[in-house]
């Protein structure tokens, strides 16, 4: 009778690590319907609780999901939110379409976080491109004078290629560079100048 009970208590002890285990990682790429390109920092959530990840660079991702998972939420800026169901398959390919409607009122602050522009506590300026083209200007930096607040374009010269100085808010700081970080399609310029 002891050993009957003894392999009982074994037999249960197995089957509960078995059952507690069945955790799974889901696969998958997430493309754009407009270029099927693989679209960079989607988010990847398991609906209804924190467990999450985005994507990489091309567009792939890898989530441990508990086995009573059902759905799954992805979403990012630019593109419209998509559940899908999890099904048997471990390997889940999602298309996201773009969502035009959320591309104007947001603005990404200095930290990288999207906020909209009516949330936020301070002002923010636009400067668009066809104000730029309008002003004449030989370059791009200098045609940003006199287009937005506590902006001060300082050119060392009218020839093209000449350098231009941006300050925001005067020389406020110890070092006297006040140089905005420029970012044109997500790579940042350097528009450095070596003053002393």
């Amino acid at each position: 009778m002891r050993k009957a009970f003894t392999l009982f208590v074994l037999l249960f002890a197995m089957l509960s690590m078995q059952t507690y285990a069945q955790d799974r990682s889901i696969t998958g790429k997430v493309i754009s319907s407009q270029d099927n390109l693989g679209i960079p920092g989607v988010s990847v959530v398991v609906k209804g609780t924190t467990i999450g990840t985005i994507t990489d660079v091309d567009g792939n991702y890898k989530l441990n999901v508990p086995s009573d998972a059902k759905i799954l939420r992805l979403s990012s800026v630019g593109m419209k939110i998509k559940e899908i169901d999890l099904s048997a398959s471990n390997n889940v390919d999602v298309t996201l379409d773009e969502d035009v409607l959320k591309l104007d009122e947001v603005v990404v602050t200095a930290l990288g976080i999207s906020k909209e522009a009516k949330s936020l506590g301070y002002s923010t300026q636009q400067v668009g491109g066809d104000e730029i083209a309008r002003s004449g200007e030989v370059n791009i930096i200098q045609g940003l004078s006199a287009k937005a607040a506590g902006v001060q374009v300082i050119g060392s010269g009218g020839t093209p290629g000449s350098s231009s100085k941006v300050l925001l808010r005067g020389n406020s700081t110890f070092t006297g560079n006040n140089q905005p970080l420029i970012v044109i399609d997500g790579i940042p310029m350097d528009n450095s100048t070596n003053g002393s």
